[in-house]
């Protein structure tokens, strides 16, 4: 933002410039530019309360240079140089890199080092006012979920495996329940209620709905007993089932059906410098597509996480969109919180973590893991 001068700098530069030039922000001053006038001018506009960093766009000479560095020395105010010249110039430029005055060749450059410098002492005022996030403890209720998983004796986890696991670090998922039979998948619905999907439940299916491994809005105990016959004959299909080897089956899993929510995907991955990693963006199929996505080291707190859902350009649709009503965002962050967590509690056990979609729902009543991949480390 370039805030308008006040009366008084606007009449102290008219007062030097005499109609040779403009007595404004951004301000064109001429020829003064090289004269003994510029200091007075600098000053006029770096005294101003609404001003914090002055930037002079100029290709100017050591005198010029010199004036630059001493209102740099005197002013509390930050200061940037746009050099308009030749980057192989002497005069100036030199004095200015080796004065350490941060100089820069194109306009966009500077705006975006001034951006990042404003945006890192914003997160680091927030930050010395809240604090930082800490890492909390694995509960016991975590540790027996995590041994749980451990036993299952495989790197990947199923969805219901994995929904187990992330349930027991604050993660809501679906009301579901896995079948063996027709009459157990019945006997879910009964429990669920109508519509459910029917799914087929494996660690070896990373990507269900191609395998055609997926049945939503099933209405009725004639289409459960349908969809659980076309799943499994479907899974019967599947690689290395019929040789019986490859794609572990476990069952139909029988779940809920979300409407009327917001698809998003959260999910973890570990760096080898920085460690675990939290990513959220929108949802579905469609995150392959858009790519619309923001990272944080992990662990973040529920403020962070507010930041980073702001960040995403589809968080519009959590505010309520052509009549949609706002989805329940303080539900989304402390999820996001969370997870995080996880992510630091199973270093070193975890290799990466995919929720998605984790359904937002309205306002008030949360969010739902409706799909989940858990990965361990070998």
């Amino acid at each position: 933002a370039l805030p308008p001068l006040s009366e008084q700098a606007r009449d102290g530069i008219n007062g030097v410039l005499k109609g040779f030039g403009w007595a404004a922000n951004p301000s064109d001053v001429t020829g003064f530019a090289n004269s003994d006038s510029f200091p007075e001018i600098m000053e006029h506009m770096a005294n101003e309360p609404d001003v914090g960093t002055l930037v002079v766009a100029s290709a100017g000479a050591d005198s010029q240079a010199e004036q630059v560095i001493a209102q740099r020395d005197r002013s509390d105010k930050g200061l940037a140089f746009l050099w308009t010249g030749s980057r192989g110039a002497t005069d100036g430029l030199a004095k200015l890199k080796s004065a350490q005055i941060p100089t820069f060749y194109v306009p966009n450059r500077l705006a975006g080092a001034l951006s990042s410098y404003l945006s890192y002492h914003a997160w680091r005022d927030r930050r010395l006012a809240a604090g930082f996030p800490t890492t909390t403890t694995i509960a016991p209720v975590q540790q027996a979920a995590l041994n749980r998983a451990k036993q299952i004796g495989r790197l990947t986890l199923s969805e219901h495996e994995s929904k187990q696991l992330v349930a027991a670090w604050g993660v809501e998922v679906t009301k579901e329940a896995l079948a063996s039979s027709v009459d157990e998948a019945i006997a879910a619905t009964k429990e669920i209620g109508y519509p459910v999907a029917l799914k087929i439940d494996s660690p070896d299916l990373l990507h269900k709905t191609e395998a055609g491994a997926v049945k939503l809005g099933i209405n009725s105990d004639d289409g459960v007993i349908a969809a659980y016959d076309s799943l499994m004959s479907t899974a019967q299909g599947l690689p290395g089932v019929i040789a019986g080897g490859g794609a572990a089956i476990n069952g139909v899993l029988v779940q809920e059906m979300v409407a009327g929510a917001v698809e998003t995907i959260v999910g973890v991955s570990y760096d080898a410098q920085l460690g675990p990693v939290l990513l959220f963006g929108t949802g579905g199929v469609m995150v392959e597509v858009y790519r619309d996505v923001a990272f944080r080291l992990c662990p973040i707190d529920v403020m962070e996480a507010r930041e980073m859902i702001d960040e995403v350009k589809g968080s519009r649709l959590l505010k309520g969109f052509r009549g949609s009503p706002p989805a329940d965002v303080d539900a989304l962050a402390h999820t996001l919180a969370n997870v995080s967590q996880l992510a630091v509690n199973l270093e070193g056990t975890l290799e990466e973590l995919d929720i998605n979609p984790l359904m937002v729902l309205p306002e008030g009543r949360g969010v739902k893991a409706a799909d989940a991949l858990v990965v361990f480390t070998g």
